[in-house]
């Protein structure tokens, strides 16, 4: 099933969904402006996550993700209204994220803000002073074992990108494929506290330009991996350089078009001591991979064309 982000509808059998999103409070520039001014001393305080903050900015970026890259949402029945999960996802378009952008916005507008969500994201954005706002504000925390333990435990749910840096900056012949590196951390969590594994991807994230090559030798020998803790440096075509190489650079992306989906929760017993069985891990983490490797290729074989969709 796929949801329009035009006309939010109700998933068949989701009765507790709001039939609409609901319409959040008016902001003047003048008030985001001031939120963004306020410094955020502790980027990993679960206290910085601001709802007004967050109901304030999504409807523009609804929008943006509606208009320009024509957003759209399958499997959100799978999706529980209520209760808690670890969901997990595939991105790309370093440093600007859009794909995640347009996501977060549609979960706060869709899906809510009665119950805590927490995007786990790479502590590289956090030293930029105002993106460190606007990211701790959004309820984004730096990426870590410690913090994502820090929100499990406090009732929230987590959205995390186990494949980082190295997901978001593949080549773009690689961009339909699901690799997380063997990072498995998210499987020994859902272990030690219970939680099923909601399973999320995206095509189109790794259109918003074209990444022709992404090196991890050239990231340790220009010394960026141990400055950045970004273990690639990509060579990149698009908007509005030419090319250009790393992550870091701001562009205007590509009007890629976005769809999402989501998979039924995989279920994840509580039992802290098989976070330590190897061999459980790697089963819950195949499981994982292969799901979302599946949904990735239904998504793009769908896809006429790059870009366009």
């Amino acid at each position: 099933m796929a949801v329009q982000p035009a006309a939010f509808r109700v998933p068949a059998g989701a009765a507790d969904w709001p039939a609409q999103p609901p319409a959040p409070p008016r902001a003047t520039i003048r008030e985001v402006l001031g939120k963004l001014s306020e410094p955020i001393a502790d980027p990993s305080d679960l206290r910085n996550r601001d709802v007004a903050f967050i109901q304030a900015i999504s409807p523009a970026l609804w929008s943006v993700g509606a208009r320009y890259f024509r957003f759209e949402v399958e499997g959100v029945e799978h999706i529980p209204p209520r209760g808690r999960y670890i969901a997990v996802g595939n991105h790309g378009g370093a440093p600007l994220l859009p794909d995640v952008v347009v996501l977060s916005a549609w979960w706060a507008v869709a899906l809510g803000l009665e119950r805590p969500s927490y995007i786990m994201v790479h502590d590289f954005p956090f030293r930029v002073p105002i993106l460190r706002t606007m990211l701790a504000k959004c309820g984004a925390l730096p990426a870590s074992r410690e913090n994502a333990e820090r929100a499990l435990r406090a009732g929230a749910n987590i959205l995390c990108f186990p494949g980082g840096e190295l997901d978001c900056l593949r080549s773009f012949r690689n961009r339909n494929r699901i690799d997380f590196y063997g990072r498995s951390g998210f499987v020994e969590l859902a272990f030690k506290y219970g939680l099923p594994i909601l399973p999320f991807v995206n095509v189109g994230g790794h259109e918003v330009y074209v990444t022709l090559f992404s090196s991890r030798r050239l990231a340790r020998w220009s010394g960026l991996e141990r400055f950045t803790k970004v273990r690639s440096v990509p060579l990149i075509a698009g908007l509005p350089w030419g090319l250009w190489l790393t992550g870091f650079l701001p562009y205007i992306p590509l009007p890629a078009k976005l769809v999402y989906k989501a998979a039924p929760p995989i279920p994840v017993e509580h039992d802290p001591e098989r976070a330590r069985d190897r061999r459980a891990v790697r089963r819950v983490y195949r499981r994982v991979t292969t799901t979302m490797q599946a949904m990735v290729d239904e998504l793009a074989a769908r896809r006429r064309l790059p870009i366009i969709g």
